[in-house]
């Protein structure tokens, strides 16, 4: 599954409109719009679909994320101080997920360099890391 996590309701909306008219099916995790205000609202697709497809998906996340850190940018101002925290999801090998407590800021300047899954790819990474530790030299391995 493809993750794309929200800040603000209306770009989550759009997102969804936008998957609707594509006839792309998706998870909506309610779980965490009950409460947006400290995590944020997450969309899963399917990740077997064609590359083709995927870019599309994500070229339109993207222009989601801007419009999103426009609108959350804009509501700072107007509410000095309102969004303190975010997330991001990470999967264990268990199979389990936890949230991990992010700075919206730092989610924001990743979101701008990476793609939803090269961020995924790192956080798993990092997961991966932690739960088998191997302190072998990466030269080694």
């Amino acid at each position: 599954m493809l993750d794309f996590i929200f800040f603000h309701e209306t770009p989550v909306q759009k997102f969804q409109q936008f998957l609707d008219t594509e006839k792309i099916p998706y998870e909506n995790d309610t779980e965490f719009q009950a409460s947006v205000e400290e995590t944020g609202f997450t969309i899963s697709i399917s990740d077997e679909y064609e590359l083709d497809i995927i870019e599309k998906v994500e070229n339109y996340y993207d222009a989601m994320m801007d419009l999103n850190a426009e609108l959350i940018s804009s509501e700072e101002e107007d509410n000095e101080g309102e969004i303190e925290n975010a997330g991001i999801s990470v999967n264990l090998a268990d199979g389990s997920t936890v949230l991990a407590d992010v700075d919206p800021n730092l989610i924001y300047k990743l979101s701008e360099a990476l793609s939803p899954n090269e961020i995924l790819e790192l956080i798993n990474a990092i997961a991966s890391a932690v739960e088998n530790p191997d302190s072998r030299p990466l030269c080694k391995r």
